[in-house]
């Protein structure tokens, strides 16, 4: 069937299996990116409009336009004072509340075809939560790679192209995605970081991930629940992370699984 004759859907389930390789690469290029047009429509209809987390901040007033005066802290700190000090003087705004993130996705063999296509689109989902900047995706098999970094405004699209193209092949180095998710938190400004994990808790190379996992301030995981998982792993590695385990029962429920555990990383 002619590509143009595919939707972008169709596309992004049928890029990552070995047996639809596109040897051209001009015709390469012109379907990741009908893919990532496709993934990125799953991903905005499921967010929805985008709302930044904004917290409340109080600080003393410098710009009269910058925020309501809070007067009950205001009246606090003028009480008993014959000439109050410019200090003195509180205002209350919202404002917005980033935090960065590093989303470590699975792309061993299992994750070929429409699984890898999920994956893309709950990484899409974080992507549409986050200011540009502040997500980097790793991906991971017998070794972990990134493919978007902290501090780099990369748009979902090109994130998106980037997850598509990657070979998926190999065995499950949960260490190494570990590893590099570690290396990228560390080259973020924000002090309000966090790593979510995608994985059946199954690893089938590289070395023990537990002391990695304790490395990370807060580390979130969205166990993938199938017949060999490992859910003791994804517990172990989650407390170690000072977060916790999302089960997720299918990979159809992946993004809509993310977008859940986006509001709460992120509020």
């Amino acid at each position: 069937m002619p590509l143009s004759d595919l939707d972008g859907w169709t596309i992004a389930v049928n890029l990552t299996r070995s047996d639809r390789r596109i040897f051209n690469r001009e015709l390469q290029v012109y379907a990741e990116r009908l893919a990532a047009r496709a993934v990125l429509r799953r991903a905005a209809d499921l967010v929805g409009p985008i709302r930044g987390a904004t917290e409340s901040v109080r600080e003393p007033l410098r710009d009269p336009f910058s925020g309501e005066l809070d007067l009950e802290r205001t009246l606090e700190n003028i009480a008993a004072k014959e000439s109050p000090e410019p200090e003195d003087w509180v205002v209350q705004r919202r404002q917005e509340r980033r935090q960065q993130v590093v989303l470590m996705v699975d792309t061993s063999l299992s994750m070929s075809g429409e699984n890898m296509a999920m994956a893309a689109v709950a990484a899409t989902v974080l992507a549409l939560k986050l200011h540009p900047g502040d997500l980097s995706v790793v991906v991971f098999e017998d070794q972990a790679r990134a493919v978007s970094h902290l501090e780099e405004e990369d748009p979902p699209a090109l994130i998106v192209e980037r997850m598509l193209e990657q070979p998926v092949r190999g065995y499950t180095n949960i260490e190494a995605a570990l590893r590099v998710g570690a290396e990228e938190l560390a080259r973020g400004r924000n002090p309000r970081k966090a790593g979510l994990l995608i994985t059946d808790g199954v690893s089938t190379a590289g070395g023990d991930p537990l002391p990695l996992a304790a490395r990370f301030n807060r580390l979130f995981v969205l166990l993938t629940e199938d017949y060999k998982m490992n859910p003791g792993l994804c517990r172990q590695m989650a407390d170690l992370g000072h977060g916790d385990v999302f089960p997720v029962k299918s990979f159809a429920q992946l993004p809509r699984r993310m977008l859940d555990v986006a509001n709460r990383v992120l509020r």
